[in-house]
């Protein structure tokens, strides 16, 4: 039950991003509803999701799903547009890193089996979380509002002065005009 919940808020997470770069209305609510949820559902059930049925629960079983949480917030800031992303994501792809190294240092079999799943997601989310940092910060600004660069260029000058009000009614009255 638990994996189809993941996999659902997979494929949303997947649909809100394609769903945004097509500037569709409502895109914004379906991925904070995918990230979210998913941020969500790592830490408080990764037990169920890691362990395998011979292994005790522990506390630390939830530093996985800590780490994936960290990460899937900081792709939601990014894609969102708002500030701190690259915070999460430093802090949640050094975690995942960490993670990664230890389960392929492991030497008893029954958590190998554990990690071995973890693998399955830390890797690819390791690597999707690093590309994301890589990125130049306007890039998911310049992708999404490609046939609009009078708005990309205002919202450029309000992160340079955002109390500018002149900068704010532009970037409304572009909004208004050109985005809908």
């Amino acid at each position: 039950m638990l994996k189809r919940i993941e996999v659902l808020l997979l494929v949303s997470a997947i649909l809100a991003i394609n769903l945004h770069l097509l500037l569709w209305p409502g895109a914004e609510l379906i991925s904070i509803i995918a990230f979210a949820g998913l941020a969500l559902l790592y830490p408080f059930l990764s037990m169920a999701l890691f362990l395998n049925e011979n292994q005790n629960i522990r506390i630390s079983s939830m530093l996985p799903g800590l780490a994936f949480s960290i990460v899937l917030v900081g792709l939601m800031f990014k894609i969102q547009m708002w500030p701190g992303y690259q915070t999460n994501l430093a802090i949640g792809s050094i975690a995942l890193i960490i993670l990664i190294i230890y389960s392929f240092t492991l030497k008893d079999p029954n958590l190998q089996l554990g990690f071995k799943v973890l693998r399955k997601r830390a890797i690819p989310m390791a690597i999707i979380a690093i590309i994301a940092l890589m990125l130049p910060p306007y890039t998911w600004l310049e992708t999404k509002y490609s046939d609009y660069p009078e708005y990309i260029e205002a919202i450029k000058q309000l992160d340079k002065n955002p109390d500018d009000l002149q900068i704010q009614q532009r970037i409304d009255s572009l909004q208004n005009h050109q985005l809908k």
